[in-house]
């Protein structure tokens, strides 16, 4: 073989091992055209590989990323690699592609960059506009688009080896201004505020209007925040000779990592700036800056504990129990995680949240479904102990680290089947109800029943029981209270149980608070009940064996 064709065998080797990782590689010189290409482009990008060469690539990004990208070059060309950036890239018919993009400038080959980019199936974005919700008079993101988006820029800029901080801005006295000035004047000062944020946010749209005179923006540590501070404050005063009035005060968020991954941090930082805006109520100006570090640093402590109790499963289990309504005994009972320590006394729901949207769920439910485990083998050594339900998140459900190891974990504990139930929780997280189905088929299979939380909080509720073969749903507790205090509540709640019923799948309602409710419950046609009529959660399930079947066998499957 001739040292060409050994060259030649050998570039096709390194090419075949790339797209073991990738669907489609490039190699851009220094101005970013295309100097070589390979892979998927035709179906995905709608040219052969050997027609992109010298165009352009960002011709291939969709339009809402083209200053993300320039951005992220900047910032890797310190570096020297990208290593796992969110990109959108554009189809034939313009629309959005979420992928996946790693690396690295080649001194050896003139400084080129080399990269490798995988389609992300885990967000079902593929082949569809995913828009934002918008501000109308500022055209900023609303709130909860923003939390989506920013997270993922401010993920996708620290691995590009930048530095992203996420800021608020509170501008004093701007509803004053505002009402003074005409309707074109306040649409042209709400616009430009919009702009001088989004200007200098990173990717040039990541910056959202939290209400009437506060906003945030995710960018770089290079942005001088008190420049646009002056902005802002240069704008009002042009508008309106009032304008002099207004005060725009910044206070940045800022994190170590604190033993987080660079995604953690960013949603670390995107959480304490929703929290805060969901909470902020009359805190005063010159005392902003100090709340919102505040909370950065409780986000940072937090998610440390909550990584210390996965490790370590320190952690309680409570029991509360769910009654049969006709027959009056405890039927199951559904296992709720309680944290010891400084957050004993405190609910876990807050804790659970910040485990979600930091994305260390999947660690959380583990340690909670091995100590639940752990704890129903201890009471069911003393006494006969109906089934346990235990929560898993959505989230954690479409892992599939995590359902590996549950799937396992319960193959080698055949002595559990009948004995464990699981409840779906946050079922909003699921993004693909057929692979998750099929997993959750072959939990039941094992004769572990499985239950969908919430039933009834929204219209995609249906869309989740059709997508998912389940054996119990819980009504949502809001459903079940107007079911109780309304006629056309009772009506619509007799309706889905009938339907539930005819699906065979049995339903719980919650928040049962008395007789006369437990009484109109099983008037709708529910069959299990749970609140504090019941009982409490409590440590020690025995304390209800009172209320235990007469005969040791319970089984959902009879009524």
């Amino acid at each position: 073989m001739s040292t060409a064709d050994k060259n030649k065998r050998e570039k096709e080797r390194f090419v075949a091992l790339s797209f073991c990782r990738a669907d489609m590689l490039f190699e851009l010189n220094d101005t970013h055209h295309i100097e070589f290409a390979a892979g998927a482009t035709p179906g995905l990008l709608g040219k052969k590989p050997e027609d992109m060469a010298q165009t352009r690539f960002t011709d291939y990004i969709h339009e809402q990323d083209h200053k993300l990208l320039k951005e992220l070059f900047v910032t890797a060309s310190n570096k020297g690699r990208l290593d796992d950036v969110t990109l959108y890239m554009k189809s034939p018919s313009g629309k959005k592609i979420r992928t996946i993009l790693s690396g690295y400038r080649v001194p050896d080959f003139h400084n080129h960059f080399f990269l490798a980019i995988k389609v992300d199936l885990s967000k079902p974005t593929l082949g569809k506009i995913d828009t934002p919700e918008r501000d109308d008079e500022t055209n900023l993101m609303e709130t909860e688009s923003f939390s989506q988006v920013a997270s993922e820029r401010v993920t996708s800029f620290i691995h590009a080896g930048g530095d992203a901080q996420v800021s608020m801005v509170k501008v004093n006295h701007l509803d004053k201004l505002l009402d003074t000035v005409g309707a074109t004047d306040k649409k042209k000062l709400l616009g430009e505020i919009g702009k001088v944020l989004n200007d200098n946010s990173i990717g040039g749209d990541t910056a959202s209007r939290i209400d009437k005179d506060s906003f945030s923006f995710a960018h770089s540590d290079k942005v001088d925040t008190l420049a646009i501070n002056a902005q802002i404050e240069a704008l009002a005063a042009q508008i309106h000779p009032d304008g002099d009035m207004v005060q725009a005060i910044s206070s940045t968020l800022d994190v170590d990592g604190a033993g987080m991954s660079e995604d953690q941090v960013a949603r670390a930082l995107i959480h304490t700036m929703q929290k805060f805006c969901e909470n902020k109520g009359s805190v005063r100006e010159s005392a902003l800056s100090d709340v919102l570090s505040g909370m950065m640093t409780n986000t940072v402590k937090n998610v440390g504990f909550i990584k210390d109790v996965s490790k370590s499963m320190d952690l309680d289990i409570f029991f509360m129990p769910i009654n049969d309504l006709k027959r009056g005994y405890v039927h199951h009972f559904e296992g709720l995680v309680r944290f010891k320590g400084e957050h004993k006394d405190e609910s876990p729901f807050h804790m659970i949240c910040l485990a979600e949207e930091v994305g260390i769920i999947c660690d959380l439910d583990m340690a909670i479904v091995k100590k639940s485990i752990e704890r129903v083998h201890h009471f069911r050594q003393q006494s006969f102990l109906p089934p346990v339900a235990i929560n898993l998140s959505g989230a954690s459900l479409s892992n599939d680290v995590f359902m590996h190891s549950l799937h396992k974990m319960l193959k080698d504990a055949p002595e559990m089947s009948g004995h464990l139930m699981f409840e779906i929780t946050e079922s909003a997280r699921i993004e693909d109800l057929p692979k998750v189905n099929k997993i959750l088929q072959s939990i039941r299979k094992m004769k572990f029943e499985v239950c969908l939380d919430d039933f009834g909080a929204g219209a995609a509720s249906f869309d989740y029981l059709n997508g998912l073969d389940v054996d119990v749903v819980k009504f949502d507790g809001p459903v079940v209270k107007r079911a109780y205090q309304t006629e056309k509540g009772g009506d619509l709640l007799r309706a889905m149980s009938r339907m539930c019923h005819d699906l065979n799948i049995h339903t719980v309602a919650e928040m049962v608070e008395d007789k006369a409710m437990a009484d109109h419950m099983q008037a709708c046609g529910i069959d299990f009940g749970q609140g504090w009529h019941f009982g409490k959660p409590h440590p020690d399930p025995l304390q209800y064996s009172r209320n235990f079947a007469p005969v040791n066998k319970v089984r959902m499957g009879t009524k």
